[in-house]
């Protein structure tokens, strides 16, 4: 069904007659019989009668009318008739299902269940694989629940009196539950179970990434955890390493096991490195280019493809920029030691290569540009490989796609004069993924409770394209939040390439509201960011980003509290202090222009290990409240034992303000406390505060102050996978004046956490005590959690 019939002697008359084939008559057969709609075929196609013959058109009708959804399978024959070729297109109808569908011999899961699985539509067309898909996914499914033996069959059936109809039963015979107790191990004498485990994702109960995750269900799955071990081991030097699929164990209690046997072989170190095949180079200079081993490691297998990699780039790059050279590693026992390898990378040298074109394939929704500004190589450059795959790594960190390479193609005129580059192609092939983002979900802190949010993102966004809103690498977010003691909507549009320059614009827009003890405030606002990568010079590395933003910024009051407080650094004299608050502050406009300095080094932008991330910034702010800002904050990570991943942060910032002429109000005066900034104590608790006159020892508020720092220092250790223990010291203070920096309200915690790095649902947990307290009617905050990542 699927062949192309062509006659053998259609293509003899095609390259021998002076004249083209006609083609004599266009026919339709139905493969199930007679079919009373057989024009719809035949209108479809292109091919006609008395037309010349053309084997690539027959070939596009074959394939739109499969593409077209409505049919099962479709070929076409092609014969010799009196006068000419008579074409006859043969297909088999896709049918026409209908609800619902049936189950029998179900028993684990209820027929709405299976029917769920199944996914059929009343009233779709399927074909016969649809219906096997059908039956996969249910099968599928019930082998995660540990019925390895289930067979799911689809029976279908005409419906009488309704042609081209099918009603469907899925027949089901489920077997026994084998339940996995355990995943073990047998003659894994040098990796522990643990880790092997974790190479095939599955975990202890208590590590919450086992949560988001299915363990190996079917065959397919056990093949691929084969896989995955014996991966495992070819990196830590095993390279003989056989791993078998794993047996089922049935266990006293009825549940079961499932037992990989390993045979590990031996673990081979390096000996002796060497290099073959070089002429451009010296040998010397080639071998020297290997940065992922040396003589004496352990011969894992990705470190020696790392090694050949790193000569291939050697080669395609540098002076004679030898295009396409591939590097085999041969590994050869040495006699007195077996366990040892000398590795010979024999190197295949390319040739060097002039760029024709610079071509991208596969990027059905990202627009050109945006691929194109990631790569540093362009028409008539030579081809340089270390250029070709920085720009790679580019666009995979650009996150927009699942697969990317590059490989050179010849041209027409490709073969190169004497002493002359050739001239070829330079293809950057990807795979699109998924970058829109869709969240419904919750989220907690000590200080905000608990709170609903809605997010809706898209990575590659493209706001100027309608109704598709993808593809011109833009960022587009709207976020909703909403809680008891938090609400936040908003929305923002960042464009990195303005005008096609290293120019990035944020466009956002937001409303925020904050339940405190005695007030809430409602901040409205919207803002303008421009930021541009700093350079001394031309040819010198970027350092940092220098930016700019104006906002406007609306803030209200509401449910105000209205009773008396007194300072008693200021005197006795009593006052409705937040009410006046409202009263002076209440509906105002600021107009904040900000200058600042950012420069970020941190290897991973939500668990960092190593880097710093740096920002200094200046306001001047107008409107119906003038002050100034001055500010920083910096934050450094070191890895202090690579082997086990310990990481030491060390955190400092400080800011300090002055109006240009009257008082600040509360909402721009400046607090500490808290899980954000000192763990252990209550939120914005570290500040100058104000009493109530009945009860000057129990009942304070914080009054906020115009200087503030804060230093932190935090060791996180790995428990296991995505899982680390910390222990924590914050100190700072908070004055009443600008530049106050020698202030009495001054604290000091130390204390423990917990951090569960899980990527979308990051979780930080810390108990803190006070060392330092800011006096004695300080409120200890001693636990504190946060959902969300440090940024």
């Amino acid at each position: 069904m699927k062949k192309l019939l062509l006659l053998s002697f259609v293509s003899l008359l095609a390259a021998f007659s002076a004249e083209a084939v006609k083609v004599a008559s266009v026919k339709a057969v139905s493969a199930d019989g007679p079919d009373e709609n057989i024009g719809d075929v035949i209108s479809r196609c292109r091919v006609k009668p008395g037309q010349d013959y053309d084997a690539q058109q027959t070939s596009r009708d074959v394939r739109e009318l499969r593409d077209s959804g409505e049919y099962d399978d479709v070929s076409v024959k092609v014969e010799e008739g009196m006068d000419g070729l008579e074409v006859t297109y043969v297909f088999k109808r896709k049918m026409r299902f209908l609800a619902p569908m049936n189950v029998k011999g179900n028993d684990y899961w209820s027929v709405g269940k299976i029917q769920k699985l199944a996914d059929l539509k009343d009233g779709y067309a399927y074909g016969e694989a649809d219906f096997a898909a059908a039956a996969g996914k249910v099968r599928k499914e019930y082998q995660k629940k540990f019925f390895s033996d289930v067979t799911v069959t689809p029976v279908v059936e005409p419906v009488p009196g309704v042609p081209g109809t099918v009603s469907v039963t899925m027949e089901i015979v489920e077997g026994p539950r084998k339940k996995i107790k355990a995943y073990t191990f047998e003659g894994n004498a040098s990796i522990e179970a643990d880790e092997l485990r974790e190479a095939i994702e599955v975990y202890p109960w208590w590590n919450p990434i086992g949560w988001f995750t299915d363990e190996p269900a079917t065959d397919q799955d056990y093949a691929e955890a084969c896989d995955k071990v014996a991966a495992k081991y070819r990196d830590a030097g095993f390279l003989d390493v056989v791993v078998s699929m794993p047996e089922e164990v049935a266990l006293p209690n009825g549940s079961y096991e499932r037992c990989f046997r390993v045979d590990e072989g031996a673990r081979y170190t390096i000996g002796v490195m060497t290099v073959s095949g070089v002429t451009k180079y010296p040998a010397e200079n080639v071998l020297a280019a290997v940065k992922a081993v040396k003589s004496g490691d352990i011969a894992g297998a990705a470190a020696l493809q790392d090694a050949a990699h790193q000569i291939e780039i050697f080669c395609g790059s540098g002076q004679f920029a030898l295009a396409e050279t591939h590097v085999e590693i041969k590994r050869v026992p040495q006699a007195t030691d077996a366990s040892v390898l000398d590795i010979e990378f024999a190197v295949k040298e390319g040739v060097p290569v002039t760029l024709s074109r610079v071509l991208i394939r596969g990027n059905d929704y990202t627009k050109d540009k945006v691929l194109r500004r990631e790569i540093s190589l362009s028409p008539g450059d030579p081809m340089l490989e270390d250029k070709a795959d920085q720009s790679k790594r580019r666009l995979e960190n650009l996150r927009y796609f699942e697969r990317v390479r590059y490989y050179l193609e010849k041209t027409e005129s490709g073969e190169a004069k004497p002493g002359e580059p050739e001239l070829r192609d330079l293809v950057y092939e990807v795979s699109e993924r998924n970058t829109g983002n869709f969240m419904v979900g919750v989220g907690a802190s000590s200080v905000d409770s608990v709170y609903g949010t809605v997010e809706l993102s898209e990575s590659n966004f493209d706001l100027f394209s309608p109704w598709r809103f993808r593809g011109a690498g833009q960022k587009g977010r709207i976020y909703l939040a909403a809680g008891p003691r938090y609400q936040s909507y908003e929305a923002s549009v960042t464009e990195p390439h303005l005008f096609d320059r290293l120019l990035e614009l944020t466009v956002e827009g937001y409303r925020r509201q904050r339940w405190y003890d005695e007030y809430d405030l409602i901040r409205n606002g919207a803002a303008v960011t421009l930021a541009y990568p700093v350079k001394f010079w031309p040819s010198a590395s970027t350092m940092g980003r220098l930016g700019f933003r104006v906002a406007a910024e609306f803030f209200e009051f509401d449910d105000v509290e209205k009773s008396k407080w007194f300072n008693p650094k200021t005197g006795n004299e009593e006052w409705r202090a937040f009410k006046e608050e409202e009263d002076k502050y209440g509906d105002k406009w600021e107009i904040p222009f900000r200058v600042f300095w950012q420069d970020d080094t941190r290897d991973n932008f939500l668990f960092p290990k190593r880097g710093h991330h740096i920002n200094l910034y200046g306001d001047i702010v107008t409107g119906d409240n003038e002050y100034w800002r001055a500010g920083f904050k910096f934050k450094q990570y070191w890895t202090v034992w690579k082997k086990y991943g310990h990481v030491l942060s060390f955190a400092l910032r400080g800011e300090t303000l002055d109006t240009f002429s009257g008082h600040l109000p509360i909402y721009d005066r400046l607090f500490l406390g808290g899980p954000h900034s000192i763990r252990g104590v209550e939120y914005r608790d570290v500040a100058p505060r104000i009493w109530k006159r009945e009860n000057k020892h129990g009942r304070y508020a914080p009054w906020g102050g115009q200087t503030s720092w804060l230093s932190s220092f935090e060791y996180t250790v790995p428990v296991v996978k995505y899982v680390r223990i910390a222990t924590f010291t914050d100190l700072g203070a908070v004055g009443e004046d600008e530049f106050d920096f020698d202030s009495d309200w001054f604290c000091w915690t130390v204390g423990l956490g917990l951090r569960l790095d899980i990527e979308q649902f990051p979780i930080r947990l810390d108990f803190g005590v006070p060392v330092v307290e800011v006096d004695d009617d300080n409120d200890k905050r001693c636990f504190s959690f946060t959902i969300g990542y440090d940024f």
